[in-house]
C-alpha cells in the first residue's frame, strides 16, 4: 500500500460497527500523531489492529491499548502496519510490458506529430520508487533506442517523508528485483553488497516529493505547478479508501491529466461512477485508460 494520512477529520461511515477498543485506538492514533483514519475501509482497520495485538503478544484488545499508550515506540509501528508497503520493480508485469510496447511509443509518436518535445509523467502513491524508476527506465530505453529527445517532466510522490527519503537514495535489496531483466539491471545499478544501488543517469530523471492525494486545496504536486500529465500512474491506492475518498483522488487525477493522457491504476482498481465516463479502457488486460 502507499502511505496517505488525512488532513481533516470525521468519523469512517461504519465506525459504530468497530469494536469500542479498537475505536478506542484509533481516536488515541489521531489525537497523538493526527492520523485520521476517515477514509480507511474499516474491515482493513480492524485486521490489522487485530494482527499486532497478536505480534505484540497481548491477550485482548484491551491490554493492547494498554500498551500503545504505555511505549512510544508502539504508536508509529502501528500506523505503519495499516500502509504497508508492497513495491517492487516491474509489478505486474504485463502493464509495464503494454506500457513498453504500446502506450510510450503512442506518446511520443503524438508528441512528434504536434512538435512538443515535453512529456510530463506523475506516479502519485510511489512508495519506496521502485515504480519511478521502472518507468524511468522504459522512457530511457525508448529514448536511446530510437535515438529520440524529450524533456521529460517526471514527479513521483508519497505522503511519508520517510519513504521519500528511502526513494531518493534509490538503494534497494533483491527482493525489489524479481520481476528486474539482467540487462537492466547491470545498466542501471551499481551492486553494494547485499543491496544495489540506482546510478545517477537514472536518479536524475525522477523529482521526488511529499503530497497529499487527499489535500483538497490542489490537485497536482507543487512542484509540477500545474497537471497536464501525459502519464500518470496510480496504482493500489484506491482499493484502501471508501468511495468518497476514491472519487476525491479520482477527481484529482482526471482533472490533472492533458487530453487524451493516461492513467493506470492497480490490477484490482476500476474508477468509480461518474469518472467511468471520462476514461476509456485502452487494454482489457490492464487497467490502463485514456482520458476522453
Amino acid at each position: 500500500m502507499h502511505s496517505i494520512v488525512f488532513c481533516f477529520f470525521e468519523l469512517p461511515s461504519g465506525a459504530f460497527k468497530m469494536k469500542n477498543t479498537h475505536l478506542k485506538i484509533l481516536e488515541f492514533l489521531k489525537s497523538e500523531l493526527n492520523f485520521d483514519y476517515s477514509g480507511y475501509h474499516i474491515a482493513m482497520l480492524e485486521r490489522r489492529i487485530q494482527n499486532r495485538i497478536v505480534n505484540v503478544g497481548s491477550t485482548t484488545s484491551e491490554a493492547y491499548f494498554e500498551h500503545l499508550q504505555n511505549n512510544s515506540d508502539e504508536p508509529p509501528r502501528l500506523i505503519k502496519n495499516f500502509m504497508i508497503n508492497v513495491s517492487q520493480f516491474f509489478r505486474d508485469p504485463l502493464s509495464f510490458e503494454l506500457l513498453a510496447k504500446v502506450i510510450i511509443p503512442d506518446i511520443i509518436a503524438a508528441k512528434q506529430r504536434s512538435h512538443d518535445h515535453s512529456i510530463r509523467i506523475w506516479s502519485a502513491g510511489c512508495s519506496y520508487g521502485e515504480e519511478a524508476y521502472s518507468l524511468a527506465m522504459l522512457f530511457k530505453e525508448y529514448f536511446d533506442k530510437e535515438k529520440v529527445h524529450f524533456n521529460l517532466d517526471f514527479f513521483a510522490t508519497d505522503f511519508d517523508s520517510r519513504i521519500i527519503e528511502k526513494a531518493r537514495k534509490g538503494l534497494y535489496t533483491s527482493m525489489s528485483m524479481k520481476e528486474m531483466k539482467l540487462g537492466l539491471l547491470n545498466k542501471y545499478f551499481t551492486e553494494r553488497g547485499e543491496s544495489y544501488a540506482v546510478r545517477p543517469e537514472l536518479k536524475e530523471m525522477v523529482q521526488f516529493s511529499t503530497y497529499d492525494l487527499l489535500d483538497k486545496n490542489s490537485y497536482a504536486p507543487s512542484e509540477s505547478v500545474y497537471g497536464d500529465f501525459d502519464l500518470i500512474l496510480c496504482r493500489n491506492v484506491l482499493i484502501y479508501f471508501n468511495q468518497e475518498f476514491q472519487d476525491l483522488i479520482l477527481k484529482k487525477l482526471v482533472r490533472s491529466l492533458a487530453s487524451k493522457g493516461i492513467l493506470m491504476l492497480g490490477e484490482s482498481e476500476v474508477p468509480v461512477a461518474p469518472y467511468r465516463e471520462k476514461l476509456r479502457q485502452v487494454s482489457k488486460y490492464c487497467k490502463i485508460f485514456e482520458k476522453k
